[in-house]
């Protein structure tokens, strides 16, 4: 699974920590002490999952907007956690602890983020970071990470043997010596983090001038890694196609695909018996819109390059319908006027795809993996983009990891973002992506 940062761990401690104490507290008078536990934990796990959707556990810079998505989180989790409260005992007073509950869990959990932000600033001190090759991976990394602040990395200068790697317009972040001065530049600079980016393999001149030079203390990363690491993207540009392979057929992944192939199975026919009414809706819209057929199908890319028709709910006039339109590529706005009035809610709320299960109990597509492209779109991207085939090496997903990172990607970018995911694909993992993408979804933001 993806790296957390250790931040990330003690604010997920201790906000549990509050949860618990408030819900114990505030209901101690009130439930009997045999299943007080029960209920904290009740609360604890719909607090924690609601406000982990709400994004509350990313690392980022925080802005007057995070206070409204505090607030909202904990208002949310409480009605949801108070409904088999309410259920077995409604009164006044239930309401009021429900109420108590919330104010408690809001206060403490904005008390930390308070003390959390306080420390960052005023004590976390920035690290400097130096990158070993001006070039063009050089210059990429050291885009990245003055992209995100919140991250704490301050890039010092470049070390590189060629002084004129780097053009004017890039002088801000300056070359400051040789390879071979990395001890001194080290040293005078309070460097933490070296990032290795030198395109071609390094002699070992370079290596012994590296090792001599970065004293104990400092981490070292290969540019790719620390890439992967703080985009949560994987480096095309860097790749080979080794590692893919022996991932995909080593014992582990093999048993996952089984398991996997299972909890597909079992999600498919929770989600379709769930969203029976919103598919009864669907169909009565559509029907009524212009009497046309319901569904819509389309040849769609599937596992190892086979094709298969993917299904979904239609929601353009009949006659405006494109078999080789890809809404995964080319981007539908609200106001397109082949979109029937009554369906846009459908696509907004995505329910349109609802349908797709039928796929995925078909074993055409996965509940969660790279979304499926037409035919055209995989030969010609075949042709164009390196290693586009290996997305295709596991099951299409409903939903994906690229979905819930990135609305308008390259073709480039999906490959990142869907090698990352098989890459690290864990079935944990899979369910929180699932949980993110439901999130979105319901927020109109799928």
């Amino acid at each position: 699974m993806p790296a957390i940062s250790k931040s990330v761990y003690i604010l997920s401690i201790i906000d549990a920590f509050i949860i618990a104490l408030a819900a114990m507290y505030t209901f101690i008078s009130f439930i009997p002490h045999t299943i007080l536990l029960y209920v904290a934990l009740w609360f604890l796990v719909v607090t924690m999952l609601v406000l982990n959707l709400k994004g509350l556990y990313k690392i980022k810079t925080y802005r007057p907007k995070n206070l409204y998505m505090l607030f909202e989180g904990v208002t949310i989790s409480t009605v949801i956690a108070g409904i088999p409260i309410c259920l077995i005992n409604f009164n006044i007073l239930t309401v009021l602890l429900l109420i108590i509950n919330a104010v408690c869990v809001f206060s403490g959990i904005l008390f930390i983020r308070i003390v959390q932000l306080t420390y960052t600033k005023c004590f976390k001190s920035t690290k400097n970071v130096l990158i070993v090759g001006a070039g063009q991976d050089g210059k990429l990394i050291a885009e990245e990470i003055q992209a995100r602040p919140a991250l704490k990395l301050k890039v010092v200068g470049f070390l590189d043997d060629n002084m004129n790697t780097i053009e004017d317009e890039d002088s801000t972040i300056p070359i400051l010596g040789l390879t071979c001065d990395s001890e001194a530049v080290i040293k005078d600079n309070n460097v933490k983090i070296v990032i290795v980016a030198v395109k071609s393999r390094m002699d070992s001149v370079i290596l012994t001038d590296l090792i001599k030079g970065i004293p104990l203390g400092v981490k070292v990363w290969r540019m790719p890694k620390f890439y992967e690491k703080i985009t949560h993207k994987y480096l095309v540009s860097k790749m080979t196609v080794n590692w893919l392979f022996y991932a995909c057929v080593k014992k582990k992944a093999l048993l996952f695909t089984y398991i996997k192939r299972f909890c597909d199975i079992i999600s498919s026919i929770a989600i379709m018996l769930v969203t029976i009414p919103l598919s009864i809706i669907a169909m009565v819209i559509i029907k009524f819109s212009d009497f046309g057929p319901i569904f819509f199908t389309q040849t769609r890319i599937g596992k190892f390059g086979k094709p298969f028709k993917m299904i979904k709910f239609r929601t353009m006039y009949q006659d405006k319908v494109e078999e080789d339109f890809d809404e995964d590529i080319d981007q539908v706005h609200a106001d397109d006027k082949r979109i029937m009035p009554f369906c846009k809610f459908l696509r907004k709320f995505h329910i349109d795809e609802l349908p797709q299960m039928i796929n995925v109990l078909r074993g055409e597509m996965s509940i969660v993996g790279p979304r499926p492209v037409r035919e055209e779109v995989y030969y010609e991207n075949r042709e164009k983009v390196p290693f586009w085939e290996c997305r295709n090496w596991v099951r299409p997903g409903w939903c994906g990891w690229q979905q819930i990172n990135m609305t308008e990607p390259t073709s480039e970018e999906r490959l990142e973002y869907d090698l990352y995911y098989i890459k690290h694909r864990h079935i944990v993992w899979e369910f929180l992506i699932l949980l993110q993408f439901i999130a979105k979804v319901i927020c109109g933001r799928g």
